[in-house]
């Protein structure tokens, strides 16, 4: 339930600051009309929608950047992360090599759209906030627009990440499988378990592991500037730069919310057996395992997020700038 109230409250904070993205020049107040009837409830229709057909034209760039490095990112890395899985849920044939790619579809299905969502949503959020927010220090205002646009992601990364951790852990043989025995076991409540774990992992993730890209990224483009004769507005990450920076950015982030990561992993794929809450399973992993218990798998997750970020901020730089 708590969870549930603070996600209301950032979606809250998240749609103030989406329409002050595409509205903030508004410094008088409208005139009080009163609207009754097919008038009124045209109006609050008809206005969101407008409010978020311009924000995704405007943010088109960044939307098409994040599918593109989103999907790049997740089908290079796949095998490594169920590795990972194999190795949080203490299976003994973790680097067996058949299965390696077993719900990868249903992990682009969801994923792909969670990037759009996540990341184009925090270039939005952003450049809202550094607007709005002109006298407070960037890294702030890039923390809260990652939690921001990681919230407007999350409802739909949930599921797919329920389906493709359990046909990771072999539960299934399939993704049609997991789906209707999922279904028909728990319902639509059977695809949200492990949300709060989730939820508790990725919010802390995405604001280590986009403070730290934008402040690596600024550090290294103030060097290239001091060392050569360019422009502001011609510095740009090459390639090989944007993959340095994400390293530094996902080896940092994934180590850090390792952790959580188990978490999540373990309310997901065996939520009763862990008391169904993050709490619980904390509690279990410390009485069953002790301090060991929490960075396990943490060698595999960083071999699979570090690159797998270096190559997402490499396509995501990259088609950012041939669409700028």
């Amino acid at each position: 339930m708590k969870q549930s109230v603070l996600s209301l409250i950032l979606l809250i904070l998240a749609r103030s600051v989406w329409v002050s993205a595409t509205q903030p020049n508004v410094s008088m107040a409208r005139p009080v009309t009163h609207m009754k009837g097919v008038g009124a409830l045209t109006s609050s229709v008809v206005v969101p929608i407008r409010t978020f057909v311009s924000t995704v034209k405007e943010g088109r760039r960044h939307l098409a950047a994040a599918a593109v490095a989103r999907c790049v990112s997740i089908f290079a890395m796949y095998p490594v992360d169920t590795i990972k899985t194999r190795i949080q849920m203490s299976q003994g044939n973790a680097f067996n090599a058949n299965g390696l790619y077993k719900g990868v579809v249903g992990s682009l299905f969801g994923q792909v759209p969670y990037g759009v969502l996540t990341f184009g949503s925090y270039e939005i959020y952003k450049g809202a906030l550094i607007s709005r927010f002109p006298e407070v220090k960037p890294i702030f205002l890039y923390a809260i627009a990652a939690v921001l646009g990681d919230v407007t992601g999350s409802g739909w990364l949930c599921p797919s990440e329920v389906v493709k951790q359990q046909l990771q852990a072999g539960m299934y043989d399939s993704t049609g499988q997991a789906v209707r025995t999922i279904w028909s076991k728990r319902g639509l409540k059977g695809f949200y378990q492990g949300y709060s774990g989730g939820l508790a992992r990725d919010v802390p993730f995405r604001v280590a592991q986009l403070t730290s890209y934008e402040v690596t990224k600024n550090f290294y483009l103030r060097i290239k500037k001091r060392r050569g004769s360019l422009s502001d507005e011609k510095l740009e990450l090459s390639p090989i730069e944007a993959a340095l920076c994400g390293a530094v950015a996902g080896t940092f982030s994934s180590a850090i919310t390792c952790p959580l990561d188990r978490i999540k992993t373990l309310l997901m794929t065996d939520s009763a057996a862990y008391g169904g809450s993050v709490a619980s399973c904390v509690s279990k992993i410390w009485m069953d395992e002790g301090l060991s218990g929490f960075c396990q798998g943490m060698l595999p997750r960083v071999a699979y997020i570090a690159p797998s970020v270096a190559i997402f901020f490499i396509a995501y730089e990259q088609v950012q700038q041939r669409m700028s």
